[in-house]
């Protein structure tokens, strides 16, 4: 069964690309979109038609494109490696990255 492209899926598709920019222009990824799916182990030519075909309104996209979506590894890839929000990822709530936390050490005891 084939994937249907919705609206939704073109939301998340397009925040993938819009944060995959930011990381490739300060370059804390290398190499462009090349360099990211070498990285991730992902299909460079799909990840190329996928961000391509983002601006086709849904109802002119060609037949046999409609399973051209972002593999669910390459989002947790994002996520894991860069900091990436999942939240705004997949929902577009909050930042795009992750914060980091500091954490407070205990005190030890003093004798």
């Amino acid at each position: 069964m084939k994937k249907v492209i919705t609206h939704e899926l073109l939301s998340i598709q397009r925040r993938f690309f819009d944060v995959l920019d930011i990381l490739l222009s300060s370059g804390e990824i290398k190499g462009g979109l090349k360099g990211f799916c070498e990285l991730a182990g992902l299909n460079r030519v799909k990840y190329s038609h996928i961000r391509s075909s983002l601006d086709a309104p849904l109802e002119e996209r060609p037949n046999g494109q409609s399973y051209r979506v972002i593999d669910i590894e390459a989002l947790s890839f994002l996520c894991r490696e860069y900091r990436v929000s999942s939240d705004w990822l997949l929902l577009g709530r909050g930042s795009m990255f992750v914060q980091p936390t500091t954490r407070r050490r205990k005190k030890k005891p003093e004798n």
